[in-house]
């Protein structure tokens, strides 16, 4: 039953010229994960404390990239977190920025592709030993953070999930995976988007659930972010932060 409705792997640190900058350079350590079919996968890693025993996985929607996330950095470093923000094969130039893994590819992947740079993403936090590790999608991301989750429910302390749905071939994926999984789940999205995010969490009952019903809301993480959300933003936020106060 839903108990709250509240309204691989290896790092290395590059350093790039100007010829190969974007306009708008992400905060934290370029960082490259090596995926389990080789890919290079491009992470932005902010260290918040020293010594830290917590961090945040951060995938972003479509055509975008892990500047999505810039604005909410300081919210989970605040909360403790360390922070990593990844390019996903499956994305695009947004907010000023490239998304350097679809760069050197030479073009966006397909949404389910995806899945192995948050399996990279994963284990680059075990390998440092993180105790808590909460992973956070933004709309096709945050399916696939429900179904990372599903399936390391050892090694992943909790999932976000932004305006997640139904987004692949097989449309009980999602839905499937969200009723096996046995980690909180915070669940939220936009105001036209409640029949989609209703539909994944129709198989929950029982589990620990946190679905927030904003009144003013953006697809994805935009939720969070004043210049997608200038209305609801805030609110939006500051309610998330009340979900990362679980693990402290």
């Amino acid at each position: 039953m839903i108990n709250k409705i509240i309204g691989a792997t290896t790092a290395l640190l590059f350093f790039f010229g100007a010829s190969a900058a974007s306009a708008i350079q992400p905060s934290g350590d370029l960082t490259l994960l090596i995926a389990k079919d080789k890919t290079r996968v491009y992470a932005s890693y902010y260290r918040s404390m020293n010594n830290n025993s917590k961090i945040a996985l951060l995938f972003h929607q479509a055509g975008s990239n892990r500047m999505e996330y810039e604005p909410l950095l300081s919210t989970m470093h605040i909360a403790g977190f360390d922070t990593l923000t990844v390019d996903q094969r499956s994305g695009d130039t947004r907010w000023g920025a490239d998304n350097m893994t679809v760069k050197r590819i030479g073009q966006s992947a397909e949404y389910i592709d995806a899945y192995a740079d948050l399996e990279a993403a994963l284990e680059y936090a075990v390998k440092r030993k993180y105790k808590t590790i909460v992973v956070v999608g933004s709309s096709y991301s945050a399916s696939l953070a429900i179904v990372l989750a599903s399936k390391n429910p050892e090694k992943v302390t909790a999932v976000a999930a932004f305006s997640p749905g139904e987004y692949f071939t097989n449309k009980n994926w999602i839905k499937t995976s969200a009723e096996n999984l046995r980690v909180p789940l915070y669940v939220t999205g936009a105001t036209d988007e409640k029949q989609r995010v209703d539909e994944i969490l129709v198989k929950t009952a029982g589990n620990d659930v946190t679905y927030y019903r904003p009144i003013n809301s953006a697809h994805g993480v935009s939720t969070c972010r004043q210049d997608m959300n200038p209305e609801g933003f805030k609110e939006n936020l500051q309610n998330f932060s009340k979900f990362l106060e679980r693990f402290k």
